[in-house]
């Protein structure tokens, strides 16, 4: 996921509902965009109140803050990179209208496995 947003943009947006893998996503997109000579933007994402709401049933409410939350950044990204394999599903969800590519670990981490294994 982190090669793939690195490779389509220099302006990325990361999403995440929680601090704890925001962080980390940002710094493995840095490290990947250094290892490439790639110079990349990255415009961090919280949505606040979304893991929260997902923990306590409430998928409705999560996906209202992150979609809301990402509304904002949406025209100005290249690419948003899910953080959370949680919020995989709704990668597909999300209005794109003609907006940037939204990118989620589990699928791509299954194709990149399976392009690893035909080799």
């Amino acid at each position: 996921m982190a090669a793939e947003a690195v490779r389509i943009g220099g302006r990325i947006g990361v999403a995440a509902t929680l601090r704890t893998t925001l962080d980390p996503t940002m710094e493995l997109l840095r490290d990947t965009a250094a290892r490439t000579n790639r110079q990349v933007e990255l415009v961090p994402v919280l949505s606040e109140g979304a893991f929260e709401a997902v923990v306590a049933g409430d998928t409705a409410r999560h996906d209202q803050l992150l979609t809301a939350s990402l509304s904002n950044v949406m025209k100005s990204v290249d690419v948003i990179v899910l953080a959370q394999a949680s919020m995989a599903r709704m990668a597909s969800q999300l209005p794109v209208n003609g907006g940037p590519p939204i990118l989620s670990s589990p699928k791509l981490a299954i194709l990149s496995a399976r392009e690893l294994l035909a080799r």
